[in-house]
């Protein structure tokens, strides 16, 4: 009889054993796991893939977080109840596309229109190749093709083009002297909200700005007004008339006083038949003596104000501006919260330059909107040298600027309004474009405050993508999350699992 044992019920034997020990059955467990680990983290790879192509996901740690979304802005966009489509006229990678300088300006424009079609789900954002489908543009023929056009932003039957000088400001020197295009700023956001705003704003407020008088140039206000959705228009009053639907009109830094005529017509205008609802900005010339415009001097008094002339000499150090003279100065914003309330941020001011007070004549009709502080005193503009040493002023609050209100009385009636501001240069670009200074955000909200409109302003601080935090680079910043949800974490969890495996293998 033949005692050997059969060889294969031995093996047999041996692979039952194996997998009976306990160690195996760990060690099984712990691979099962990690098997099961690794399919999850690829199934979440692959939902984020999906999820990323349509919403972006980034980690901004750059210290002025310059691929966020202003805090106006997403209160804004809170408020859209239309669709609206952004479309980018170029594919993706073009549009980001730039040497080192220029690339960081067109990523971080990038991220923000994401951004912005991340908050509102009313936001849609394409990207759409017009030399592949030249047939786009067919459909919106209020645009000038032949011009380059960057972003086109549309709602229903109405749209805007956005142009690349709308969203970056370039160096002209290094254009004019070496035809390089090199971006010194990007105004994307505030580019982009101003084109969604006027989209989505079907019924416009007319601004008349009035001419005839040797005005000067105030385009840069003008074109703060239609970025906010105001319709603006130019008209001489020495051959034409101010439209019955226009609610604003505009005399800005006249180098003559309007004649008998002219005054009839603003005063019956602002009269409105008896329905008021209009409102005159005044923007005096510094240049003349007061007495040269008598008939706006006499408007004025209709409306219980008085320019005095002279300068306001700001004495307080707190209100000066570093480096410069006693004549330019921030102001603060008047007791009354009317025309303020709207503002977002009231500890910012605004400034102004050369500016004539404007005195009070009747309280019953007029107040102060913007006032120096109570070391100021009014120099006279005819002072001469000889009478300086002689000259001891009083030291006052002066108003900087003034509101002059009249109506019918009741409390249905509209007001119209006569608003002086002392100095035209508030409203020139230097100040306006400043972000450290309100003077933007502060006329336009007395502007929409006078209209009763509940718009928010679009008045945004461009942000510069070269900021650093922590050492993290801008462009750190959008590669680290995609970097550690798809190799770093996997790898880690599988490096993990394999020491447990092979640490539970050998007890």
């Amino acid at each position: 009889m033949n005692n050997k044992s059969n060889p294969s019920k031995a093996n047999k034997g041996g692979v039952k054993s194996f997998f009976k020990q306990r160690g195996t059955k760990r060690g099984a467990v712990s691979v099962l796991l990690t098997v099961l680990v690794l399919a999850s983290l690829v199934l979440v790879n692959i939902v984020l893939a999906a999820v990323t192509d349509k919403h972006p996901l980034y980690i901004d740690v750059t210290e002025n977080s310059s691929y966020q979304l202003q805090q106006e802005t997403k209160d804004y966009l809170k408020e859209i109840s239309e669709p609206v489509t952004i479309y980018v006229l170029q594919k993706e990678t073009d549009f980001e596309s730039g040497d080192s300088n220029n690339y960081k300006y067109r990523v971080q424009a990038n991220k923000l229109l994401h951004a912005i079609e991340n908050s509102s789900d009313k936001v849609e954002l394409h990207y759409v190749d017009i030399t592949a489908e030249p047939t786009f543009t067919s459909d919106y023929p209020q645009v000038d093709w032949t011009q380059s056009h960057a972003i086109l932003v549309t709602c229903g039957d109405r749209y805007r083009a956005v142009d690349m000088t709308d969203m970056f400001t370039f160096d002209q020197e290094q254009y004019n002297y070496y035809g390089t295009v090199v971006i010194t700023k990007q105004n994307v956001e505030q580019a982009i909200m101003t084109a969604i705003l006027n989209v989505t704003t079907t019924d416009k407020t007319k601004v008349t700005v009035l001419s005839g008088q040797g005005e000067q140039d105030m385009s840069a206000f003008t074109t703060l007004l239609e970025n906010n959705a105001y319709e603006v228009e130019e008209v001489s009053l020495l051959t034409g008339k101010i439209a019955d639907d226009s609610e604003f009109a505009i005399i800005y830094d006249p180098d003559v006083d309007i004649d008998e005529s002219v005054y009839t017509t603003l005063s019956d205008w602002l009269n409105n038949d008896g329905k008021f609802g209009h409102h005159l900005f005044y923007f005096p010339n510094d240049q003349h003596d007061v007495k040269d415009f008598p008939n706006l001097n006499a408007l004025l008094a209709d409306y219980g104000m008085e320019m005095q002339y002279g300068y306001i000499f700001e004495n307080n150090s707190n209100y000066l501006i570093p480096g410069a003279n006693h004549y330019l100065s921030v102001y603060d914003y008047a007791e009354d919260t009317t025309y303020t309330d709207g503002l977002r941020n009231k500890s910012i001011p605004v400034v102004m330059m050369l500016t004539m007070p404007i005195s009070i004549t009747d309280t019953t009709m007029a107040k102060p909107l913007l006032q120096s502080s109570e070391d100021s005193i009014l120099f006279p503009m005819d002072m001469k040298e000889e009478d300086v040493e002689s000259f001891d002023p009083e030291k006052q609050i002066l108003n900087g600027a003034a509101i002059g209100i009249r109506n019918d009385g009741t409390d249905e009636s509209k007001n119209s309004s006569v608003v002086v501001i002392g100095s035209y240069d508030a409203l020139t670009a230097n100040y306006l474009s400043i972000s450290s200074y309100n003077n933007a955000a502060y006329f336009v909200n007395l502007f929409n405050t006078l209209a009763d409109r509940d718009d928010v302003s679009i008045v945004i601080e461009g942000k510069d993508p070269s900021a650093n935090e922590l050492g993290v680079t801008s462009m750190d910043a959008i590669a680290f999350p995609s970097i550690l949800v798809r190799f770093v974490i996997p790898i880690a969890v599988l490096i993990v699992g394999l020491i447990i495996w092979i640490k539970r293998r050998h007890k």
